[in-house]
């Protein structure tokens, strides 16, 4: 297999504007508005979780057509980061940043002047188009930015902004909602957007693979400023074989489908839970909901990131390891949190549920890196995005939507979020035995492409 991988032709380059070396200060800055940008995401899509017990009885909608409108999103955010990976694998990927930032947030802004079910659902797809470029530039920026001794780390700072966002959609969008009005929730995280567009705009786009190349054969890297590979644009087919090939990249593809399907239903539908099965206010059930999340995460993120470099130190497996732990003890202590009809155990229980499985969300972004050629990267998270929120998070909602109106939102959420989380944690075990093979496997590739 690693013999079919090697035998490609010297790759051509694609000069590109605007790259430069980059100093640590740079890379720093880059950083922390890559974080805000995150951030931001996340906030623009969780604030309607926070409000739509507010909208529903105002547009008349019911649980399933709630949960179409939550799908819509994720199922236009998942077919657009495909070719959109594409793009950022051969333009200029922090202007795609900018652009994509700049527009899911004049779709979240325009959101609040919505009055009707096809209206709000149209500004939530258009959120999807914004946000579906987001996350493939960025990871493949980072992965540029850091040496691969701290990328695990950096990673999973950056991955603290999902939950920080999400924090912060809930609690001040249940806030606002109760206070100013659902409306202005839409505004309040749609505008800060802009600015953060013109930010990253002006950050230094960094070389690509960077950080990736043997010691031994530096002297002989791509000139800087150019993308050095394989691009989707030269010979498509031949690209997607070669992550095809990729044994790691597939189960990674699974277990993300698996953590997709109840992450999109939770991120909708876990303040609706609070404020029906606890009978709390929207503004506390989005503060209950946006702290424990936040708590539970940066406390997980912050030791899944740590845990993960060290772990990866001593043995090729180590972050792949500690994703596959995540799972499987978040599986039953989610499913001990939602028997609790009780809000105090309820807490305790879901918060130590956040902080394990937030241990994987660097480690399990970090492995991406390892296993896939800086000039891929974007374009392999675009595919394995769009294949897991296609089959993942972008039905999930509506289908706890449905079992909601038939059942229960509690009974619904009791079903499908143990078992998917678990699925995850089983298909996570069988990366252990070719992610070493893999990684080495890809340093065998770019040592051939550079002969």
């Amino acid at each position: 297999m690693i013999a079919a991988l090697m035998t490609t032709t010297k790759p051509r380059t694609y000069p590109l504007p605007n790259v430069k070396p980059i100093t640590r200060r740079q890379a720093r800055f880059a950083f922390i508005v890559l974080l805000v940008i995150n951030i931001l995401n996340y906030a623009d899509r969780s604030i309607l979780g926070a409000v739509q017990t507010k909208i529903q009885p105002e547009f008349h909608l019911s649980d399933t057509e709630l949960g179409f409108i939550i799908s819509s999103f994720l199922l236009i955010y998942g077919l657009a980061t495909f070719p959109l990976g594409i793009w950022a694998d051969k333009g200029v990927r922090k202007n795609i940043v900018a652009a994509c930032v700049g527009i899911w947030s004049v779709a979240t802004a325009l959101a609040g002047f919505t009055h009707n079910f096809i209206q709000l659902l149209l500004t939530r797809s258009v959120l999807g188009v914004g946000e579906a470029g987001y996350a493939p530039a960025s990871l493949s920026m980072i992965g540029d930015y850091f040496p691969k001794s701290v990328r695990g780390r950096m990673l999973s700072l950056w991955s603290i902004g999902n939950v920080v966002g999400t924090a912060i959609g809930q609690i001040a969008g249940g806030i606002i909602a109760v206070t100013l009005g659902w409306r202005w929730a839409f505004f309040f995280v749609g505008i800060p957007g802009l600015i953060a567009a013109f930010l990253i705009w002006r950050a230094v786009e960094p070389e690509r693979g960077a950080y990736d190349r043997v010691e031994d054969e530096a002297g002989e890297d791509a000139s800087e400023g150019e993308i050095v590979g394989h691009s989707l644009g030269t010979n498509v087919w031949q690209t997607f074989k070669q992550i095809a090939r990729i044994r790691t990249y597939w189960i990674l593809l699974g277990s993300f489908i698996a953590s997709f399907f109840i992450v999109g239903a939770a991120t909708g539908w876990i303040t609706t839970y609070i404020v029906r099965d606890f009978k709390l206010t929207e503004a506390q059930a989005g503060l209950v909901s946006g702290l424990t999340l936040a708590t539970g995460s940066i406390i997980g993120t912050i030791i899944g990131g740590w845990l993960g470099d060290s772990l990866q130190k001593r043995r090729p497996q180590g972050r792949l390891i500690i994703s596959t732990i995540s799972f499987l003890l978040g599986a039953p202590l989610t499913l001990i949190a939602l028997t609790f009809h009780n809000i105090y155990p309820f807490v305790a229980f879901f918060t130590l549920a956040i902080i394990t499985l937030s241990l994987c969300l660097g480690p399990i972004n970090a492995v991406i890196q390892d296993i896939i050629e800086p000039d891929k990267r974007a374009t392999a998270t675009g595919l394995l995005l769009l294949l897991a929120h296609l089959l993942g998070d972008a039905a999930s909602p509506i289908i706890i939507g449905i079992l909601a109106d038939h059942t229960s939102l509690g009974t619904a959420l009791l079903i499908t979020a143990p078992t998917c989380l678990f699925i995850a944690g089983l298909i996570c075990l069988l990366g252990l035995k070719t992610v070493a093979g893999d990684m080495e496997a890809m340093q065998q590739r770019m040592r051939r492409a550079r002969v």
